[in-house]
Formats: C-alpha cells, sequence, structure tokens
C-alpha cells in the first residue's frame, strides 16, 4: 500500500519513506503501467477470451503457458473456451455473453473462419486474429504470410527434383487455405509447371478427412511429393503411405504446416513450415488489451495487422525423388 501510495502521489507517506521507494524503483527501473491503469480505474477487467479448435496438446499447451503469463502480467482475466468448427457462430456468441467476455482472440483455424468474423464484428465484440495474415483494414491481425511460406517449401521441393507434387488444401472458409494453394502454385508457375487440378485435394485440417484425399497415392504416373496445409493432413499421408509398402521420404516426400503435435508422432519426422505460436499469442493479447483501453477511453483503437517471420524446419520426411525406373526398394523395375 505504501508503494502504491507513492506511485499515485496520494497523501499519508512521509518524505523519507516516498524517497525510500522512489530510489527503490529507479534502482529496479520500474514503470507504472499506465494501460493497466487506466483500465483498473475504468473497471475493464471482466474477462477477454482465447477461442480455439485444436487437439493438438502441444501447440494448446502452449497456448495456455503463454497466454496465462501475459494475461497476468496485463491483470486481466484470460478464459479459454472451445468452439468447434461445425460450431453454429450465434451459439458461439451467445456463450461468449453469458461468460461477460469483453475481448476475443481467435486462434488458428478458427481465426480464419469468416462466419464467425462476421457474427463476431456485427454484435460489436472486439476481438483479434492470432495466427492469420489477413490485412483486413478492421481488425488487428498477426500471422506468417502464408502463401510466402507454401511457395518456399514448395520451391525447395522443386529443387530436390520433383515435378509432380500434390498440395492438400485445407477448409475453403479459412483465408490459409486459398493462401497457402495460391503460394504452392506460384512456385510451380514460375518453374514453368502448369498447375494440375488433379493433384488438388481438399480436406477441413484433419487428419480423418485426409485420409479421402490420401487415395491419390494410387495416381499412375503417382506423385513424387506431397504437401499438406497442416502438420495432421501430413501425418495421415505419411500413415497412407507405409500402409501401402510406399517408403517415406525415399518413395515419397511428405511435408506440412505448423509444427503440431502430429510432428511428434510421425516416424520419419516431419519436414514442415514452422509458426512461432508463443509469439503471436503474446502479441494478441497485448494488442487485443490495449484496444479495449482504447475504447474504455472513448477513443478509436489502432488496428495492426503484423506480419511474422515463418521457418522450415528440414527434418527426416523429405528426399530427391527416386530416379526413373527405380523401385523403393532400390532395384530396377526389369530386374524386380
Amino acid at each position: 500500500m505504501t508503494v502504491s501510495r507513492v506511485i499515485n502521489r496520494e497523501r499519508g507517506v512521509g518524505p523519507d519513506k516516498r524517497a525510500l521507494v522512489e530510489r527503490a524503483m529507479r534502482e529496479l527501473n520500474y514503470f507504472p503501467n499506465l494501460a493497466a491503469q487506466a483500465l483498473a480505474k475504468t473497471q475493464l477487467t471482466d474477462k477477454i477470451a482465447l477461442l480455439f479448435d485444436t487437439r493438438d496438446v502441444t501447440a494448446l499447451g502452449e497456448m495456455v503457458s503463454i497466454g496465462s503469463d501475459e494475461a497476468a502480467r496485463l491483470n486481466v482475466k484470460l478464459v479459454f473456451v472451445r468452439v468447434r468448427r461445425e460450431d453454429d457462430p450465434i451459439h458461439t456468441l451467445e456463450t461468449l455473453e453469458n461468460l461477460g467476455i469483453r475481448g476475443v482472440l481467435l486462434s488458428a483455424p478458427l481465426c480464419d473462419d469468416t462466419r464467425l468474423r462476421v457474427v463476431l464484428r456485427e454484435a460489436g465484440m472486439r476481438f483479434v486474429a492470432v495466427g492469420s495474415s489477413d490485412s483486413d483494414p478492421g481488425l488487428s491481425s498477426i500471422g506468417i504470410d502464408d502463401a510466402r511460406a507454401a511457395y518456399d517449401l514448395t520451391r525447395y521441393l522443386l529443387q530436390l527434383g520433383h515435378r509432380r507434387i500434390g498440395f492438400i488444401a485445407g477448409n475453403p472458409r479459412h483465408c490459409s487455405s486459398a493462401q497457402r494453394r495460391a503460394g504452392h502454385e506460384a512456385a510451380l508457375i514460375e518453374q514453368g509447371i502448369k498447375p494440375d487440378k488433379a493433384l488438388q485435394w481438399e480436406a477441413p485440417y484433419t487428419f480423418d478427412s485426409s485420409i479421402a484425399a490420401a487415395d491419390a497415392l494410387a495416381l499412375q504416373p503417382r506423385v513424387t511429393a506431397i504437401v499438406a496445409s497442416n502438420d495432421d493432413m501430413a501425418a495421415a499421408v505419411i500413415h497412407m503411405a507405409i500402409g501401402r509398402g510406399i517408403a517415406v521420404p525415399r518413395s515419397l516426400t511428405v511435408c506440412g504446416f505448423d509444427d503440431g503435435e502430429a510432428v511428434l508422432m510421425t516416424c520419419p519426422r516431419l519436414t514442415m513450415v514452422r509458426r512461432p505460436i508463443a509469439k503471436m499469442v503474446s502479441w494478441g493479447i497485448r494488442q487485443l488489451f490495449e484496444e479495449l483501453v482504447a475504447l474504455s477511453r472513448g477513443e478509436e483503437p489502432l488496428i495492426q495487422n503484423t506480419v511474422v517471420d515463418h521457418a522450415i524446419a528440414y527434418q527426416e520426411s523429405d528426399a530427391p525423388p527416386e530416379r526413373a525406373g527405380i523401385s523403393p526398394f532400390g532395384l530396377s523395375a526389369q530386374a524386380r
């Protein structure tokens, strides 16, 4: 209470005690969080929510850990709410209102769900997209450049020598799906390869949904590499390939996106695009907090669209394509 009185210039603290506290503040390089003070004074400490739809324990654990720490620093209460992709957005809004939520963080893939965005916006709910590279001028967002990431990954496979490259897109409702497809096709076109729709499939970012798309492994001539728009779908391809006796990566290269829990369960270890989840969640909470503070002051919040760097983790699931006439077991078809 003594420190609080000194910081807030209140009475009841003698000059010696005040000088002692101020000296300690200087030595610790401590400065009051003005945004937190404003939030406390306007009693805007209800709740903010992080909406998620993932069974990926690794990713969810990171979001909970980083999100809770960041919220504690800002003195706000963070609630985690599971929202399934098939849920009615109106029902989701009612749940948030019943919980007294003032602002929302949309994690991937919900951050790209246009239906959910529209419902939240029309209801006046403040939200920030975490994991989205959408440049919507009315919405703050943070994410990697999905098109560039898919381009870089496909270009790497082309440099390895692959020419028949399959691509599994995500849910068409999500912006990232179209962006990743566009980046993949741009890399092919740059090398003079016309994108072949027969080598592209669509699945809603889940393992089970990708089993059908993985039937592409029966194509003739067979694809030599497959890029999946997330790691769950890439894991499904590896599962199907191994079940059919197709060696990964010797006979089939498989790559994914996101660095999720599926990476820990695939053998060989998956080559994929890695996103900085911790950095994005931390930024999203701070941005949402600042927007709510601005609103409480009657000010127009500053919208920010931030793009962070991605990285490609080159691991064990990629290799140059087999030479013509060479079987997965290293013998020519004629010799066998």
